[in-house]
This record gives C-alpha cells, sequence and structure tokens, in this order.
C-alpha cells in the first residue's frame, strides 16, 4: 500500500479493539447462550465457556478453532430481524473477519458485518470503521491469502463512510485496487455475469455476492446522505445495475478527487 494510502486510512482512527469494546458489552447472558446453541445445539456449554472469555476479552484472537468458531460461523448467516440479532451477528463477524478460520474466506464475513453496523447506526458505524480501517493496514488473518480480497476492506469502510469527506479517497482507492485486480496477469480470469467487483473470485456464496450488491445500492445509489454523486455511479456500476468500464470509472475518480 503506497504511502498516500496508508495516510487515509490513518486518518479514520484505525483501532482494533474499537468495534469488539463497543458490541461485546451489549451482549448479555442470553445472548451468548444463543449462539452457543446455533450449532444445532450440540455442545452448547463448551461454547458458552469460550464465547464467554472473548466477550470479557479486550483483545480479539490471531486464530479460531472449531469452538467456538464453529458457532460464530453460523451466527454470522443468520438474517436479524431485530437489535439484538443484529448485535450477535456483528460480534461475531468482527472475530471471524479478525481471525484465521477454518473457511479461509474473510470476504464472507466481512459483507455481514457491514450490514448489521449499518443498521445498528451510530457509534456502531464509526467503531466499525476505525475496526476495519486498522485491519486495512494490517491485513490479520486470512486477508492475504487471496489477492482480491484487501479491496473489500476498501470497499467496507468506504460503505460505512459514504457520509463523510473520506468517503471520495475511499472511492478513488478502490477503483484503483478492482483495476489491478483486473489487469493481473497472474490472476485467473473467471467471467461473472454483471459486477466488475466478483469477476476473478469464485470463492464467494452467491449469498455474499447478493448481501454486497444489497450494501452498495443502500449505502451508496439509495442513500440521500452520500456527499458525493459520484458515489451513485460507482454503487450502480459494483453492484451490477450499469456496465460502466473500469476505465471510465478510473476517470470518474481521479479527475476531480
Amino acid at each position: 500500500m503506497a504511502g498516500s494510502d496508508r495516510d487515509l486510512f490513518a486518518s479514520l482512527g484505525p483501532d482494533e479493539r474499537a468495534l469488539l469494546a463497543w458490541v461485546a458489552p451489549q451482549l448479555d447472558a442470553a445472548a451468548i447462550e444463543e449462539i452457543a446453541a446455533a450449532d444445532y445445539g450440540v455442545d452448547v456449554p463448551r461454547y458458552r465457556r469460550e464465547l464467554t472469555e472473548l466477550v470479557h476479552s479486550p483483545w480479539l484472537p490471531d486464530n479460531l478453532e472449531w469452538n467456538p468458531g464453529e458457532v460464530l460461523a453460523l451466527t454470522r448467516w443468520t438474517t436479524p430481524t431485530g437489535r439484538q440479532g443484529h448485535l450477535q451477528r456483528l460480534f461475531a463477524c468482527t472475530l471471524l473477519v479478525r481471525a484465521a478460520t477454518a473457511d479461509g474466506n474473510p470476504v464472507d464475513s466481512l459483507a455481514p458485518l457491514v450490514d448489521s453496523a449499518w443498521e445498528l447506526g451510530e457509534p456502531a458505524r464509526d467503531a466499525a470503521v476505525r475496526f476495519l480501517a486498522w485491519c486495512r493496514l494490517n491485513l490479520p488473518g486470512d486477508w492475504r491469502d487471496e489477492p482480491s480480497s484487501p479491496m473489500f476492506l476498501t470497499l467496507a469502510v468506504l460503505l460505512l463512510s459514504a457520509e463523510t469527506a473520506a468517503s471520495a479517497a475511499l472511492a478513488a482507492l478502490l477503483v484503483e485496487e478492482l483495476d489491478a485486480v483486473l489487469t493481473d496477469p497472474e490472476l485467473p480470469w473467471r467471467r461473472r455475469p454483471r459486477s466488475l467487483l466478483f469477476a476473478r473470485r469464485d470463492t464467494d456464496s452467491a449469498g455474499t455476492r447478493r448481501l454486497w450488491s444489497a450494501l452498495m445500492t443502500r449505502c451508496l445509489v439509495d442513500n440521500p446522505a452520500v456527499v458525493d454523486p459520484r458515489l451513485g455511479v460507482l454503487g450502480r456500476a459494483l453492484g451490477g445495475d450499469t456496465a460502466t468500464p473500469i476505465d471510465d470509472l478510473r476517470a470518474l475518480f481521479t479527475a476531480a478527487t
């Protein structure tokens, strides 16, 4: 990452523990019990012990073993219907995004993290931005394993920062990172319909791709509070609603950023 790009993320107040420190105290015993029972009610006491330790720990784990990684991964795939569900999913995804995990694809955990942070509003969004800015600077866990994964961290920070002055610079960086992925001869070309964002990725689930597309519409296209109208153009292109070439997106954000 270039020095100016590091400065951009550094300006966002990166903090590894910001999101965990916000969400963990809001999980009571009943919430922990529900996560512990996510593996069809198997080994609940063991899961409960590990989850309780994580809730009260100031640190995020470098690695997540089967216990409690399995119930955290299952919680990641839930569809919350209220605040408590979003808090549980946000807690699970915070740990999964930070750590090396069995499935090794942090992008699948990042999308629901952004979704829940967005739904919970402030101060969850700010805490998520600070945590994800730290992740983008340090690439912990599994983020270095797939060359196209880090740009999704940039996308996540952009989505949660679309209403701030940093959004234009983040969008310009995202387009540059996407262009580098699309033109890298060492990466296999896998054509996907519509969105440029998934052109080279075959590891993301269909549900993950749909969630990212919905987030781009919600945060960039249909969000009346965005500070830069160019974000709507980017959101429609990355969501697959328009067939805007990557060169046009680069020109759009480098001309006046």
